[in-house]
């Protein structure tokens, strides 16, 4: 089926400010408030003048009844800074095409994007970056757009534009890391308060049914196991405070998406009462606990002790008790979807959760220099950098090169 682009071959970069633009256009749009604005009210106020205004409204926000509608997305804009994360949800509200209904909306803006993510960048668990490439792009534009040839270009340009916005393009690698541990959760959110603003039922097996039905897996770049593992969990948490009742207007915002009257959540869902930061930490290990590849706890708990719970490359010995100390066991290469690394001790560091975190997202790497592994850092004046580490165990050079070149293809 061929689609009309509508206004998405408009400047969609803004100048160069991309979607941290969007951020702020929401926020000016909706008078920093949670609550539903008039289309044309928010048109005016946005400063982006006709027809421009036109592409946050339809390629991004939620329409109904003449007013745009108060989601996640618009949540995360007005109380939360600009992040990668709302990029990368913004990215995620584009590919769910979910645009709402009423007079002058067009239910499903970009369903030549939502297909093209469903049937050529999503491969076996992860997206292929091959698939941006500009032939194989030019080629399914060319299959499922109905426009002249300038205008399929300028689309386009525009789209992949947006993955080098949200920090996924380009890339060395087969594959394209979708961080999505760390906005995950957001990306369940939104997906269901447009679920049930479009008249959807808000029962947990009917929330956790969209992952199939709309194939919210490949537009989050994981397995469909992993995803409706996630979602499980979530909807649990989703239904506990309410669903779309989460949007009253407070002071104090403690959790994304949550009000800060702390609701009862249920044991079993795993997930404390938490700000950001630690939102962040929770969510990852709650991730690598649902991996597919079962961890063998045993190897990483004998190399901690190996290590005296020292961190390998700052040399913390972190104390959280009398007579009791904490580290990590970080794998270099990491399990399951996308990177698919080995799950043995030649594949593991010990450091302090500071350090694994920073080498979880490529701020940290190794190289090997001669015989000797020195930790490389892009963060301007770290007294880590260059700095031999201490081992006494075997790493594997292979799964080192893998990270090096995975963290080299990332910016901070």
């Amino acid at each position: 089926m061929k689609y009309k682009p509508g206004s998405f071959s408009k400047n969609f970069a803004w100048h160069g400010t991309g979607l941290r633009k969007l951020h702020s256009v929401i926020r000016v749009g909706f008078n920093n408030r949670l609550a539903p604005v008039d289309r044309n009210q928010f048109r005016e106020a946005s400063g982006l003048g006709s027809p421009l205004s036109l592409i946050p409204i339809n390629f991004f926000l939620h329409n109904r009844a003449g007013q745009l509608s108060v989601d996640e997305l618009v949540f995360q804009a007005i109380k939360r800074p600009y992040s990668f994360r709302f990029s990368l949800l913004a990215l995620f509200a584009l590919h769910a095409n979910r645009a709402g209904s009423g007079k002058s909306v067009v239910e499903r803006p970009a369903m030549w994007a939502n297909e093209y993510v469903r049937e050529s960048l999503w491969h076996k668990g992860s997206w292929r970056s091959s698939a941006l490439q500009h032939a194989k792009l030019d080629q399914f534009i060319n299959d499922r757009m109905n426009a002249q040839k300038d205008v399929r270009i300028k689309c386009r340009n525009n789209y992949r534009h947006l993955f080098e916005l949200c920090e996924l393009w380009p890339t060395s690698l087969k594959f394209i890391d979708t961080l999505t541990e760390q906005w995950i959760a957001l990306a369940f959110f939104l997906a269901w308060d447009r679920h049930l603003l479009d008249g959807g039922q808000g029962d947990k097996d009917s929330l956790v049914a969209i992952v199939d039905s709309d194939e919210l897996y490949k537009l989050l770049g994981v397995t469909r196991k992993l995803a409706v593992q996630q979602a499980e969990s979530y909807a649990d948490l989703y239904v506990s405070v309410g669903c779309q009742d989460r949007f009253r207007e407070v002071k104090n915002m403690l959790f994304p998406g949550l009000t800060a009257i702390k609701p009862e959540i249920p044991e079993e869902s795993g997930l404390e009462w938490l700000d950001q930061e630690e939102l962040d930490v929770a969510v990852r290990r709650r991730w690598a606990e649902r991996e597919e590849q079962d961890r063998d706890r045993k190897k990483a708990a004998a190399l901690r002790q190996r290590y005296g719970n020292i961190c390998q490359f700052c040399g913390l010995k972190l104390q959280v008790a009398k007579d009791c100390h904490y580290s990590e066991a970080a794998h270099i290469k990491g399990l399951g979807k996308p990177h698919d690394g080995p799950d043995k001790v030649s594949n593991m560091l010990v450091l302090c959760p500071n350090h694994h975190i920073q080498f979880d997202r490529g701020i940290l790497s190794l190289h090997k220099v001669g015989t000797t592994y020195r930790i490389r850092s892009k963060v301007a004046g770290d007294p880590l950098h260059n700095k031999p580490i201490y081992l006494c165990h075997e790493i594997d050079d292979a799964c080192v090169r893998y990270h090096y070149t995975w963290s080299a293809s990332r910016e901070i």
